[in-house]
Order: C-alpha cells, then sequence, then structure tokens
C-alpha cells in the first residue's frame, strides 16, 4: 500500500498489514494499539540527544547487552508497530528481527510528539512488556524514567537539566541530561 502519511483516516483502526513500505519522504509511521502516528523527520537536535545518549550507555553497557541507538521494529499483530529512538536489548537478540522485547526503549520527545509518547506509547509499551521506558525532552532538557511494575509505568526519576542521576535498569549508568544535548561533550 505504501507509506500511510498521506490520506489518514483518523476513525479507522490501522493494522501492519496498512504500512507497507517505509515512508520515503523522512517521516515514521507507527502504529500504537491501531492508531496511526506520524512524525515528522526528526530535528538535528533531536539526533543529538540520541547520539549523546547512545554514547553514553555504550559505554556503561554490559557485554551481555546491546544498544541500538537507532530506530528498530517492535511490532504485535495487535495493531503495534513502534520504532523507539533508542533501545537495548539481550546480545543475542541484536540480529533476531522481533526476536525479543526491548529491555529498555527510548523516545526522544519534541514538541510535535510529546503528547503520544507521554501517553499512546507509554501505553503500548507496558501493554507489550518492555521493562524500561525513558522520556528525553531536548526542549527543558529532562529525562524521565520509568519501569513497568504489575503491567504499569512508575516512575523511577525525573531529572532537569545539570543535576545527574543514577538509573539501575536495565543496567548502571550515571547520566546528566544538559551533556546528552550538547554536541561538544
Amino acid at each position: 500500500m505504501g507509506s500511510m502519511s498521506g490520506g489518514v483516516d483518523l476513525d479507522r483502526r490501522y493494522t501492519l498489514a496498512d504500512l507497507g513500505e517505509p515512508p520515503q519522504d523522512g517521516r515514521r509511521d507507527e502504529l500504537a494499539d491501531g492508531s496511526l502516528l506520524v512524525s515528522p523527520m526528526a530535528r538535528r537536535l533531536h539526533q543529538v540527544a540520541v547520539q549523546g545518549l547512545g554514547d553514553t550507555l555504550k559505554a556503561a553497557c554490559p557485554p551481555e547487552l546491546y544498544v541500538f541507538a537507532t530506530p528498530i521494529n517492535i511490532d504485535d499483530p495487535d495493531g503495534t508497530h513502534l520504532e523507539p529512538d533508542l533501545t537495548v536489548v539481550r546480545r543475542q537478540y541484536a540480529a533476531v528481527e522481533n526476536g525479543d522485547l526491548p529491555l529498555l526503549a527510548v523516545e526522544v520527545r519534541s514538541p510535535a510528539t510529546a503528547g503520544r509518547d507521554a501517553v499512546l506509547k507509554r501505553h503500548a509499551y507496558a501493554r507489550l512488556g518492555v521493562a524500561s521506558y525513558w522520556l528525553l525532552d531536548v526542549t527543558r532538557p529532562s529525562l524521565r524514567v520509568l519501569e513497568l511494575v504489575d503491567g504499569s509505568y512508575v516512575e523511577r526519576a525525573h531529572v532537569q537539566g545539570d543535576l545527574p542521576v543514577t538509573v539501575t535498569a536495565p543496567f548502571p549508568v550515571t547520566l546528566v541530561t544538559s551533556r546528552l544535548i550538547d554536541p561538544a561533550t
């Protein structure tokens, strides 16, 4: 069918089959429980944040885990196709499509995606069973760390600016949000 970026029916429940080929315009088409999510092309600050967080996580990552600092597919047959900005998976599943759920999914929030990341994607990742979900906001800057407990996310940390935070899941790492979005660091 091709990209879903044009001609969207807001009342329709979409499936994985409706997505077709990835869009060629730099946008990202995702599904959260049947709702179509079309994200604009990532801005430079967004990419700086993904790379900064990816570099920080890769430096602390234990050998049995693998950090993807690029989107990978997280699919289920019930109308969900998500492409988080960054994920951490078990190394043995790094090269296996849909082989295992990520231990961590990170969305870099922008004004265009903040609401869907905080509500729709949060619900979808929890339903799928992704153990940790982080929201990195590049406009503030801030980091919200959520962990799955009994099917719902519980906030474990929320930090802004130059304040460090030590996170233990999926592995121990200390982060300073302002440094993640600074291309000079």
